[in-house]
Formats: structure tokens, sequence, C-alpha cells
């Protein structure tokens, strides 16, 4: 299954792998995100988060623990 994102690639998503929880859990906030670092000296960009929609978008959510942040 091949989809279009608007990060501009097509990706295909089948199953959550560990390095897109990880993204996941992040929130899809980039910064400080090794792979961040990792491409930043690439022409290339990170597709991950694209990756993370399109999951969320087709076969749901992954069963993890999302850290709680409180502000107080």
């Amino acid at each position: 299954m091949f989809k279009s994102r608007d990060m501009g690639r097509a990706i295909a998503v089948k199953r959550w792998t560990p390095t897109a929880i990880e993204c996941y859990k992040r929130g899809c906030v980039c910064q400080g995100c090794f792979y961040s670092d990792f491409f930043s000296a690439t022409t290339h960009k990170c597709q991950v988060k694209a990756a993370v929609l399109e999951l969320v978008r087709t076969i749901g959510a992954p069963n993890v623990d999302l850290p709680q942040i409180i502000d107080g």
C-alpha cells in the first residue's frame, strides 16, 4: 500500500516500527530527535512523521503509554 503524504514522498506503511513509535511518542516533534540531526547534514528529509500520520490514519494509534506533562 503506497500513500502520498504532505511531505512529498510516497511511503509504504504496514506496521508500527520502533522508530515510528518513538516519533509518535515525541508528538512528531522533530527538534531534538536523533534523525533530525542525522538528516541535517544531507539534502534528504526525514519521512518518519509522514509514516506516523499515515499509520494513525490507516491502522490507528499504537498501543503505548504516552508521558503526561503537567504544567503547574
